[in-house]
């Protein structure tokens, strides 16, 4: 009998560490592969090297050549406001995967703003933008005023619909979000459901290099919450 009883504990050992080796292979997260839509150089090369230093392995490519299917290869998709909006348009809007938008007409293209330039979406001059929501992770520990720039620069906008989330805003106007979130399951001005976490980060192509270290805490957690690991 206590020889049967050993076997059956033997068993059950090795059923809990099996199970255990499973759950933990289950929470490993997918490859870390970015695709940047935008340029080889320039301020975008500043942002794909960034992307690296997160651990991300990045394909550059240009817009006219960004297709719907080649972001299922990936687990972030970024695009930079040195695109020609036209050309990315709402290609993305039914992606699966996680995206970033640092142009913002593409936001109207999506419907998660409107598409008038200079009201719904834009840009303007400054280096500071306001904290509006710092218990979010994507605030990165920050609050009140910060500056994202050495200097004065554009910084990017966009009025966002009513399910975005507001990380972030122009110092002088808060619905003007320079930093929104927008969780898979919100819905779009066209009450359509968002597929995947989309964000929209304000960095203007040509600023890279004018960030601060603020900035890029801001830029990392951008990329951390989208893609889940916050």
């Amino acid at each position: 009998m206590k020889r049967i009883i050993s076997i059956l504990s033997i068993i059950v050992v090795v059923m809990m560490i099996t199970a255990c080796s499973s759950s933990v292979v289950s929470q490993e997260p997918v490859n870390k592969k970015a695709l940047f839509v935008g340029r080889e150089g320039g301020g975008d090369a500043l942002a794909v090297k960034h992307l690296k230093g997160l651990g991300y392995e990045v394909y550059v490519t240009a817009d006219k050549d960004l297709t719907s299917d080649q972001a299922l290869q990936y687990s972030l998709v970024f695009v930079s406001s040195t695109v020609n909006s036209g050309k990315v348009g709402n290609k993305l809007k039914n992606s699966p995967v996680p995206v970033i938008y640092a142009e913002a007409q593409n936001m109207g293209d999506v419907d998660l703003s409107g598409k008038e330039s200079d009201v719904d979406q834009g840009d303007f001059t400054g280096k500071t933008i306001v904290i509006k929501k710092a218990d979010h992770p994507m605030a990165a520990g920050l609050n009140g005023n910060v500056n994202v720039y050495q200097s004065e620069g554009k910084i990017g906008f966009i009025v966002p619909a009513k399910d975005g989330i507001v990380i972030a805003s122009a110092p002088d106007d808060e619905r003007r979000a320079v930093i929104c979130a927008f969780d898979k399951g919100s819905k779009t001005l066209s009450n359509e459901l968002v597929p995947a976490r989309q964000v929209y980060f304000y960095l203007v192509g040509g600023e890279e290099i004018n960030q601060t270290d603020d900035g890029w805490k801001l830029f990392d957690a951008a990329v951390q919450w989208a893609t889940g690991n916050k």
